[in-house]
């Protein structure tokens, strides 16, 4: 589901929001709101509505936790709640997937690097237990893919082992731009059904419309979160590692903006993004 919707939020967020800005920029006079914008690359005009108070709706998680790493200089996402308790840390544990064990982390440096298709590609195979070889890089992406692999080296996110790559981050959230654009990127790779080998261990594929109350929605919702869960204890499980690299694609969105306010304004729960 799509975070980037404006929805409404209970002013003790809103407020949280407002006094963390003033207290950063109360611990030295030499911090200001246009310093604070270009390295967070939140507008200004945004900060002074938050700082002010006068935002009416909630930002964008990716503004939320642009602004808060820029803040602490931490990328990892469970610690960065815990430097906030109370209404931040709660927001930040109901849109994303955080996992203390895992140490998820969010970068805006990198967001920007996977802005470009085959870096993401990479980047993401490269984060698998079994990380991605050269042979494998030359196959999919040719020596274009070799040289953006070579980049992400010189900039500390990949390192090089038995002709081997790997990232050196294993969990990361991507902020929404990218997770929508590379979603579509992943969904490429999907293989039709004549072109799977004979197994009783195919994928499910399906694509489902239908007009439904918001009671339903959230329903599926719900159960769509919990088989996340699921399916994210399967994947982080050490029994688990093997040498298949497996993309999981999941989405529940609708066309009716107004209709997922009003759903996400009930329960802020259901709106979480995983990559």
């Amino acid at each position: 589901m799509n975070t980037d919707i404006e929805i409404k939020t209970p002013d003790n967020l809103l407020s949280a929001l407002s006094e963390t800005l003033k207290s950063y920029l109360s611990e030295s006079p030499s911090r200001t709101l246009n310093g604070l914008s270009k390295k967070c690359t939140v507008s200004e005009p945004t900060l002074r509505r938050i700082l002010k108070g006068q935002i009416k709706t909630l930002p964008t998680s990716t503004t939320i936790l642009d602004i808060l790493t820029t803040l602490t200089g931490e990328k990892n996402t469970a610690l960065i709640a815990k430097r906030f308790p109370g209404p931040i840390a709660d927001y930040l544990f109901s849109v994303i997937p955080i996992h203390e064990d895992t140490g998820t982390e969010y970068d805006p440096e990198l967001n920007n690097y996977l802005k470009d298709a085959v870096t993401y590609l990479i980047y993401k195979l490269s984060s698998n237990s079994s990380g991605l070889t050269q042979k494998k890089i030359t196959e999919l992406f040719g020596k274009h893919g070799l040289m953006k692999a070579e980049d992400l080296i010189k900039k500390d996110y990949l390192y090089l082992s038995n002709q081997t790559y790997f990232s050196k981050v294993k969990h990361f959230t991507l902020n929404q731009e990218n997770f929508v654009t590379n979603f579509k990127l992943i969904a490429d790779f999907i293989k039709t059904q004549k072109n799977l080998t004979k197994s009783n261990l195919q994928s499910i594929l399906a694509n489902y419309s239908e007009s439904i109350s918001v009671e339903a929605f959230k329903e599926i919702a719900n159960l769509q979160k919990k088989s996340l869960e699921k399916i994210r204890n399967i994947l982080s499980d050490e029994k688990s590692k093997g040498t298949i690299p497996v993309f999981l694609l999941v989405a529940l969105d609708t066309l009716d903006s107004l209709a997922v306010q009003d759903i996400v304004s009930e329960d802020k729960k259901l709106n979480y993004v995983n990559n």
